[in-house]
């Protein structure tokens, strides 16, 4: 019976309540445990993968040659070693823009609580209520420009949803993407006059490290910096510095350039510090039960395609092996 080995805990796949593969032998595991995973991908025929957690490289690919497919189950591809992929003729497959309403939403729930962080009443009485009071005082409207470095599908996303509450929104000078409600000016303009910045660039060689200190630091006093496209785009120690100076009002990071983010990280010192003003998660702003539930009914239907000899949906173009 072919093997599915599907990184993902088994619960959240049960959650779901979508039906288990007939015919195959499917072998669940935590992509970020590195033994798991080994034991999963043992001789496996598939594998199904989040993007950006855990690594399928030489050494996973060498414990399953038969290996007919690499799926993942969002829009990243860096955690998979595409040039090993083309050299054993594996096709990777993955999601783009399937995920991006629920990145775009956790972007504007970040933005809104920084912007006026609520104190929420908990006991009740007189005076937790007057505490409560004078704590929710000094919120902000979201107002102004929001502009947006990378606008593929969730960079997209991310302006129609701040459209919709009545933002200006412009994107980051790059190729064609002018349209009547989103101007598109260069990039350092972009930072310079943009009230919320967000990142939503895919993780490539000409990304790596493209928002450094002498970018990060054109940015407009009192703004909100939030990046939701990949680690390693981001100086992330320059952003702890522009919060602890004020320039940067506040920042909501859920992609970092090591993850699981290390305790000593700049921005973790800060949570505690500011806890109002800095915002971190564990890489989860497309992880919601309906963006799930789509990848993962995808990820299964691209399974079945390839064992009939079809070419999978949403095919990534690998780089040709040497």
């Amino acid at each position: 019976m072919p093997k599915i080995a599907f990184l993902w805990p088994e619960a959240e796949f049960r959650s779901l309540g979508l039906p288990e593969p007939n015919n195959y032998d499917v072998h669940f595991s935590r992509a970020g445990i590195r033994f798991e995973v080994e034991s999963a991908c043992q001789n496996a025929d598939y594998i199904i993968s989040p993007s950006g957690a855990g690594n399928i490289d030489v050494a996973l690919l060498e414990m399953a040659p038969q290996t007919k497919l690499v799926q993942l189950t969002g829009a990243g591809y860096d955690n998979v070693d595409q040039h090993e992929c083309a050299r054993r003729g594996i096709p990777i497959a993955y999601m783009p823009g399937l995920n991006a309403p629920s990145v775009a939403q956790t972007m504007l729930q970040m933005a809104l609580r920084l912007r006026r962080p609520l104190t929420l009443l908990t006991k009740g009485g007189g005076e937790e209520w007057m505490s409560a009071r004078e704590d929710n005082i000094n919120g902000r409207e979201l107002s102004g420009r929001v502009g947006v470095i990378g606008y593929g599908h969730i960079g997209r996303a991310v302006a129609s949803l701040f459209l919709s509450v009545g933002l200006e929104v412009v994107c980051a000078k790059h190729g064609d993407h002018q349209t009547a409600k989103v101007v598109s000016l260069p990039m350092r303009e972009v930072i310079a006059t943009s009230d919320i910045l967000v990142v939503a660039l895919p993780a490539t060689e000409t990304t790596k490290g493209l928002l450094d200190a002498s970018l990060l630091r054109l940015i407009k006093d009192g703004s909100i910096f939030l990046n939701c496209g990949r680690g390693g785009i981001v100086e992330e120690p320059v952003v702890a510095k522009l919060i602890e100076t004020g320039q940067l009002a506040g920042a909501g990071f859920d992609v970092f350039q090591e993850e699981p983010i290390p305790t000593g990280h700049p921005l973790m010192h800060l949570v505690s510090e500011y806890p109002k003003r800095v915002l971190l998660t564990a890489h989860v702003a497309g992880q919601t039960m309906d963006s799930k539930s789509r990848n993962f009914s995808i990820a299964l239907d691209n399974v079945e395609r390839v064992a009939q000899g079809n070419e999978p949906l949403h095919q990534l173009r690998t780089p040709k092996s040497e």
